[in-house]
């Protein structure tokens, strides 16, 4: 089995990627801040993938058409997006939002993509030290979602692609360590 770092949607939309802007319905559907606060995130990521010129998620398209390719079943282990983006509106603070919201615009320093690939955790630590609230949505209570979901396949081999910021979390809720 390959388990991938996604939910439903986000694979479809890796594997459909339009570039389509969601409509007032979907966003009145969504929630009218959960939508703003999707467009934001759409925003940095195409930003940082612009800037990177790393197509955000290409390991994850990459491994599934792999997966799909070999016959070999893949299983979604992420937490649904939309939830994800209610927790970070429900958890972080007005002063984490304009924190960040200042970072992305004028940010304090900047990070070439060899630093993001060379140094994942220490950018992980940052993050959680800067930000502790968006930290806990978006790593750690994704890594013991994403450790639950593992646990639940009962299968010998396993091979799960994850970012390299959410290993360790994902192997401490696992309880042991697992290659």
């Amino acid at each position: 089995i390959v388990a991938l770092e996604l939910d439903p949607a986000r694979l479809d939309a890796l594997l459909h990627s339009d570039d389509r802007k969601p409509t007032l319905r979907e966003m009145k559907d969504f929630g009218f801040k959960n939508a703003l606060l999707l467009l934001f995130m759409s925003y940095l990521q195409k930003k940082i993938s612009t800037d990177s010129g790393i197509v955000a998620g290409r390991e994850m398209i990459e491994a599934a058409m792999e997966a799909r390719s070999l016959g070999i079943p893949i299983v979604l282990i992420d937490r649904d997006l939309r939830l994800t983006i209610q927790r970070l509106l429900e958890k972080v603070g007005f002063k984490e939002k304009v924190m960040i919201l200042k970072d992305a615009i004028l940010p304090d320093k900047e990070y070439s993509i060899d630093y993001v690939y060379e140094n994942p955790l220490e950018l992980i630590s940052e993050i959680k030290e800067r930000y502790p609230f968006i930290y806990e949505v978006l790593v750690d209570e994704r890594d013991r979602f994403m450790a639950e979901n593992l646990k639940r396949i009962q299968k010998e081999k396993v091979l799960a692609i994850v970012g390299a910021g959410h290993v360790s979390g994902i192997k401490r809720y696992l309880g042991e360590s697992h290659e």
